[in-house]
């Protein structure tokens, strides 16, 4: 009999284990608490495709009324009961709808103790493994997923962080006006963009047609199927014949007996319970949902470290309005040009404002230039906003919030198609107290929800002012006729958390003291149960994380089968 592998989850790091698996000759079933709209990535779906509405329905998303989620910004706060910093629950996971850029992380992310030093108050620490190690992953990862890219662009710094071959199947492909303008601005002031690595054609490839550049990348379908990310993975593992995907299925508890996981408890589409026997478990939920079900399971945890050391980026948004010329960010993939010349902590004038600040180093991160937001969001500013004179004047008929000058105001869209933006993917560094525990409120399952405590810390803090001025000033230098930049969370203390990147709760470290997983993601005081996302980062890094994710996983799944 074949050894018969669990795995919790279907997205990024699943896929890529659920493949490795079945390579080695072993039995897969993949347990997805979402439904499956993607049954073939090389035809077109639609029925999860660019659909805005979509997007304002939760048809990817968990219902919050139904699977809500607990959030406060400390111990003894109050609490926030509803939608709380989900991910897509489908077959496929986020890269259902992510938009696809794969950079990697630096060799700074990989070392940050032994490069940079302690940081007061942090969890900071060093990987199990270096850049060096990981980097023969990225490149395999790289070709699975069919990457974009001109590695001759990638600049000196780019270089000097993160060595070795890319391996981009297709170069570029047409650049965005909006990327571009928002792209000279940074070269002005000294910066280096490139074209955005992103795992979408850019023409004919594994079967699958070249992007038609649509303009709705994140947050959406692909409706050709350009764009797949983890579901061309799961595809192979499928063609296998040893691996099955269960979708609609929720997996509650995993069974331990000694140092041995045995089962994995389930509750199904109709609310039917069963269990699947197991001789490896792979935990692959998502961060907050891997973590939470550690905690449900109730895995060793003699030294409280499951749920804690959470990580989300320290996103900024700077935005440009150009009320000289439409910019058309909506004509291409979602930004096609970034930068990472605030990941560098020695970027001119970083030292000196840590100094001031009494801290030993701050850091930003990549930058994605030329973004803008669709014709809804839009639409509800402009209605709050003139809905809120109306409500203070009724008399002024000037500012009625629907007709006539409602849609030539839509149609000179000054805050869409006259806008460019810059989002920074800011490093949040590890605390301790920022973590996910059990809820007293239940899902509609009857089982307790993920609580998220989370505050940013002083470096979250003093980066943020720090690099909105930097971003400012690439967007005037740019031409934005008026610019700013803002955290997404405004600055508030108690906000909760916004993207898609979440990552720590099951960290990876040779100590039990410190860390959940050992250097290979393997659970300590267990002997099969393997964690393979974003949970065990020690360190969030300053790029998106999907590739890391990825890599780490394939590393730690090869490490298992090896």
């Amino acid at each position: 009999m074949a050894d018969r592998a669990v795995i919790v989850g279907s997205g990024a790091g699943a896929s890529v284990v659920a493949l490795t698996l079945a390579h080695a000759g072993w039995d897969v079933v993949v347990l997805e608490r979402g439904p499956r709209y993607v049954r073939h990535p090389d035809r077109p779906s639609h029925r999860f495709s660019n659909d805005e509405l979509k997007a304002n329905r939760y048809f990817e998303m968990p219902d919050p009324l139904t699977e809500p989620r607990v959030f406060r910004g400390g111990a003894g706060e109050a609490a926030v009961v509803g939608s709380v910093n989900e991910l897509a629950a489908v077959v496929g996971g986020g890269t259902v709808h992510w938009d696809a850029k794969v950079p990697r992380f630096w060799d700074i992310d990989f070392k940050k103790r032994s490069l940079l030093g302690a940081f007061p108050g942090t969890d900071v620490s060093d990987w199990p493994f270096s850049y060096h190690d990981i980097a023969p992953f990225y490149e395999r990862v790289e070709r699975m997923l069919g990457v974009q890219g001109d590695a001759k662009a990638l600049p000196a710094l780019t270089r000097k962080h993160a060595p070795g071959a890319r391996a981009y199947a297709m170069p570029p492909g047409p650049q965005q006006f909006s990327s571009m303008t928002i792209a000279g601005g940074c070269s002005a002031v000294g910066m280096h963009p490139y074209p955005f690595p992103m795992a979408a054609n850019s023409r004919h490839h594994d079967g699958r047609p070249a992007c038609n550049d649509c303009g709705q990348c994140s947050g959406y379908g692909c409706p050709i199927n350009a764009r797949v990310g983890a579901l061309a993975v799961l595809d192979r593992a499928t063609a296998t014949g040893r691996v099955k995907i269960r979708s609609g299925t929720f997996a509650c508890k995993v069974r331990i007996d000694g140092r041995r996981a045995k089962r994995v408890e389930w509750i199904g589409p109709h609310g039917h319970r069963g269990s699947d026997r197991a001789d490896l478990v792979v935990l692959a939920a998502s961060a907050i949902e891997t973590s939470r079900l550690a905690l449900l399971s109730e895995l060793p945890d003699p030294h409280d470290r499951i749920g804690r050391d959470m990580m989300f980026h320290n996103f900024i948004d700077g935005f440009g309005l150009f009320l000289d010329r439409r910019m058309h960010a909506y004509r291409g993939r979602s930004t096609t040009q970034c930068c990472e010349d605030l990941a560098d902590p020695d970027y001119p004038g970083a030292r000196e404002a840590a100094r001031a600040a009494g801290l030993p180093y701050i850091r930003g991160g990549i930058m994605e230039l030329g973004g803008s937001q669709d014709p809804i969001a839009e639409a509800n500013i402009y209605r709050f906003l003139l809905e809120t004179v109306h409500s203070a004047d009724p008399t002024n008929a000037a500012t009625p919030p629907f007709g006539t000058r409602f849609k030539a105001l839509m149609r000179s869209s000054p805050l869409r198609d006259r806008l460019a933006g810059i989002s920074m993917v800011g490093e949040d560094l590890p605390y301790a107290t920022n973590r996910v525990d059990l809820a007293a409120v239940k899902d509609y399952r009857g089982v307790p929800v993920a609580r998220l405590t989370y505050a940013p810390g002083k470096h979250e803090q003093v980066a943020v002012a720090f690099y909105a001025g930097q971003m400012t000033a690439a967007l005037k230098a740019a031409g934005a006729t008026v610019s700013a930049a803002v955290p997404e969370s405004l600055g508030q203390q108690s906000a909760i958390p916004h993207g898609a990147h979440i990552m720590g709760g099951m960290r990876m470290g040779t100590d039990p003291k410190t860390s959940v997983t050992g250097p290979h993601g393997l659970v300590h005081h267990l002997d099969n149960v393997l964690v393979a996302d974003g949970s065990v980062f020690p360190s969030s890094g300053a790029q998106n994380p999907t590739l890391t994710i990825m890599a780490t996983a394939l590393r730690n799944a090869h490490n298992l089968v090896c």
